[in-house]
């Protein structure tokens, strides 16, 4: 499981590097490209939550996850095509011939038609996929293997992180051409072929329990009613959750935005002389941005691998490095890292800033995860069923999941302020991607408002900083997701290696 979110994320680095001026060449304007971009957060915004829903009521017999990641590499690889190859699936349609140099209008003006909706396809697929995978790693291990199975599922995304930005360095036409042309071509077909092996050994080799239905399923809508339920009446455990992933990806995103274009002004800040509309100088300015996330990448494996070691295996215990307090220090450091920017004047500053952010980047993709996890595998299996009407087959395993859960959540729950349900992993994990996504648009709209304020209030637009004021913004939402992250409910559970 934990190599299939390397090749999610070596998959989404693959297009989103070469996605942009690929569409240009087509054609696209900036602002259509951006509508384009809209793809991620709208597909994390409907498809995670209203996947979890339907597979946490599945009844397949090969499972309930299983299906929706088959048929999400399905179309996955079926996108990842049509946008590589847009060019050929046009000419085919119009049934005319086409040469590497063909810019003929009307297949292009196909070919646009073609990859616009193959990025869409691509990006609620692909979320299809990820929400499968990770309700799996929540269903299978068991409460005490949850911080170990989220923190190898973390590794595995950092190492995809590392060989999709180390991709974009090498020539993939000139070691592969028999793959293709095109740089975008190749790494096409390559994180197809990654994404289908690691997928299949995945569907293999893990053991999914069948499920079967209670009584008669209610009519389809009903599923919109289990997500509503889910978002309103979310338990409390994982509302607090939520509550803190909102402030800090309101910190993260700024970041995952704009470091790149934070790197790249440094470097012209340090070659004014140079002529920033010379191809040579766009491309140098690119590349130093590309090394910061290869170096921050490959720090997030290294801090990914050993800083999970750290924890204690039993409870109680004295040692302070908890995963509760390792997560509020990961928003605290965060938000140091993000004053800095205020004394960086080089890009090789900019750079070093880049890397240190791989730290408190690896234990976001590993804690949040884990504590989610943990909760539901304590949840009531009694409660689950009712929500969900479906049931293990083998339930002889209903009894003694229910006794643990009920005695070690009971003190969780207060009817008196709050209706409170309880729900499986796949409405779980789509409710919490929401408070993910939301931070998404948030952060969209404010960026655009600081860039407005600084550049108003500054002369010179070449020595304005509002790239830093965004980042230093979001340091300040960590900083915010550090304190609510003194409040989660601690479940302190013996640790399972």
């Amino acid at each position: 499981m934990g190599n299939d979110q390397a090749n999610h994320m070596y998959g989404r680095i693959s297009i989103y590097i070469y996605g942009s001026p690929y569409l240009r060449t087509l054609g696209l304007s900036s602002e259509l490209i951006a509508l384009v971009w809209l793809a991620g957060p709208l597909s994390g915004l409907l498809v995670q939550p209203l996947i979890g829903a339907i597979s946490d009521k599945s009844t397949f017999k090969i499972g309930r996850r299983r299906p929706f990641i088959l048929i999400g590499a399905f179309l996955v690889c079926l996108s990842m095509a049509g946008v590589a190859y847009s060019k050929e699936w046009a000419a085919l349609i119009l049934g005319k011939p086409i040469s590497r140099n063909n810019n003929d209008a009307e297949i292009n003006r196909i070919a646009i038609y073609i990859a616009v909706t193959a990025f869409y396809c691509l990006d609620f697929s692909l979320n299809a996929v990820q929400a499968s995978c990770r309700a799996l790693i929540l269903d299978i291990p068991s409460c005490s293997q949850q911080e170990t199975g989220n923190a190898w599922a973390g590794r595995m995304m950092h190492v995809g992180n590392v060989a999709g930005y180390f991709t974009g360095f090498l020539d993939l036409t000139a070691l592969f051409p028999i793959l293709g042309n095109t740089q975008l071509k190749v790494l096409c077909i390559i994180a197809c072929i990654m994404l289908t092996l690691s997928l299949l050994i995945t569907c293999l080799s893990v053991k999914e329990k069948a499920y079967e239905p209670v009584n008669e399923t209610g009519p389809w809508w009903d599923t919109f009613d289990y997500i509503y339920k889910a978002f309103r009446y979310l338990p409390v455990p994982i509302q607090r959750i939520c509550n803190v992933q909102f402030f800090a990806w309101m910190g993260w995103f700024p970041f995952l935005f704009f470091s790149t274009t934070w790197v790249a002004e440094m470097y012209a800040h340090t070659h004014p002389d140079e002529d920033p509309n010379d191809q040579d100088f766009i491309f140098m300015a690119t590349r130093a941005g590309s090394l910061g996330l290869l170096i921050f990448s490959t720090v997030s494996v290294v801090a990914g691998i050993f800083i999970p070691q750290l924890t204690p295996k039993t409870y109680p215990n004295n040692s302070p490095l908890t995963i509760y307090n390792i997560y509020t220090a990961s928003h605290i450091i965060f938000f140091f890292i993000m004053m800095t920017t205020f004394f960086v004047r080089t890009e090789y500053d900019a750079i070093a800033v880049l890397a240190s952010i791989g730290v408190p980047w690896a234990i976001a993709m590993w804690i949040p995860f884990a504590l989610v996890g943990e909760f539901v595998q304590k949840e009531n299996v009694n409660a689950i069923t009712e929500n969900t009407l479906v049931r293990p087959t083998e339930n002889n395993d209903i009894e003694n999941d229910s006794t643990l859960a009920s005695s070690s959540l009971s003190h969780l729950i207060n009817t008196d302020e709050q209706i409170e349900e309880e729900f499986d992993a796949g409405m779980i994990l789509g409710v919490h991607n929401m408070y993910i996504v939301f931070p998404q648009f948030a952060v969209s709209l404010i960026s655009a408002v600081i860039f407005k304020l600084v550049n108003s209030n500054v002369g010179n637009v070449e020595t304005n900083d509002g790239v830093g004021w965004v980042l230093r913004f979001g340091g300040f939402m960590a900083l915010i997701a550090a304190v609510l992250s003194r409040y989660l409910i601690h479940f302190h559970l013996n640790k399972q290696v």
